[in-house]
């Protein structure tokens, strides 16, 4: 059924996508979630958070917006890299759902920001695989990774992310370490001067230290409706993986070592988990882009689909029914 729907990639593929997203989203469109507040020192979600905590619905829509972007964005990486089937839209329906995964999680908010520089950071890995000369490539991942971390700080974990792919890719040397290093300190070269400029440099480094020497403080309580949808999508990623990895990966070398690092996105999602807090919830939408490459490419490998796409659509509508219904019930 929608297996073989998705599988082109034309008008009506993404309009549909487009529609199921928007019923996903309904809720924070009819009454709007708040934005989460910035955790840690964090200067540019915050001054976002500034502009549009008031506006609830305006921040959901922007939210909604920015993950339409980045469902066509990963969408178009994945099938320009062949890391699934070309020319398929099934990917970008699977990362529409879980990216849709909670109520709380449809607006705007530091984790749906940090994939769009994920995206960025992936776009000029992956081409570095093929460029003789990798240099601007290399210092434009690590100078994303520090933007990000602007918004969301544990996405500065991901530095070590960048330097795993020049293992993945046998293309580490010297000048690529040092030009990611450079990428990475260059937006913090222009915080520092600013916050020395308006004399916080020491307590801002101070926020920093303390930041990072606590792990896994989680000050909001996981309610219900979250422990079974989560328990429920960990069960697809482990089917999926296992038979993603168990079925024949592609013939190149290329390929197989852009897959190895979208596969190494799932390790990083869970050690910068550690440093989550209060964002926990929001969290694990980074495996996202993962995830839609392992179920797309599980999916599309099956010859009897159609215990999976029951399966699928059971997950589907539980998340529909929970953003509409259920999870009020279980915050009461």
């Amino acid at each position: 059924m929608f297996i073989r729907f998705f599988k082109s990639s034309f008008f009506i593929q993404y309009v549909v996508i487009g529609l199921v997203g928007i019923c996903l989203w309904l809720s924070a469109f009819i009454e709007p979630p708040g934005m989460p507040l910035p955790e840690g020192p964090v200067p540019l979600y915050g001054l976002v958070f500034r502009f549009f905590h008031t506006m609830p619905l305006l921040a959901s829509i922007l939210g909604f917006l920015l993950v339409m972007t980045e469902t066509y964005w990963f969408t178009t990486i994945l099938s320009r890299h062949e890391l699934v089937l070309k020319n398929s839209s099934l990917s970008a329906l699977v990362f529409v759902v879980f990216m849709s995964f909670l109520p709380g999680q449809l607006t705007l908010n530091p984790i749906n920001i940090s994939l769009g520089f994920m995206s960025l950071i992936l776009y000029h890995l992956l081409i570095s695989f093929n460029k003789p000369e990798h240099l601007d490539r290399i210092f434009a991942a690590g100078f994303f990774t520090a933007l990000a971390s602007l918004f969301y700080l544990p996405f500065l974990l991901w530095f070590v992310f960048v330097v795993v792919s020049f293992l993945i890719f046998r293309a580490g040397n010297l000048r690529s370490w040092m030009a990611a290093l450079i990428g990475l300190v260059t937006p913090f070269l222009y915080l520092a001067t600013w916050y020395f400029w308006h004399n916080e440099l020491i307590a801002r480094t101070q926020d920093y230290i303390s930041f990072f020497s606590h792990i896994l403080v989680y000050p909001n309580p996981f309610h219900t409706d979250f422990w079974i949808l989560s328990g429920f999508t960990l069960l697809l990623a482990f089917w999926g993986i296992i038979f993603f990895r168990s079925g024949p990966i592609e013939k190149t070398v290329e390929i197989r070592a852009k897959t190895n690092i979208l596969m190494w996105t799932l390790v990083f999602t869970a050690i910068s988990f550690t440093y989550a807090r209060s964002i926990a919830i929001f969290h694990p939408a980074l495996a996202m882009p993962a995830m839609a490459m392992i179920i797309t490419g599980t999916l599309t490998r099956l010859k009897k689909t159609r215990m999976a796409e029951l399966i699928l659509l059971i997950y589907f509508f539980a998340i529909l029914l929970n953003n509409l219904f259920i999870h009020d019930f279980f915050y009461h």
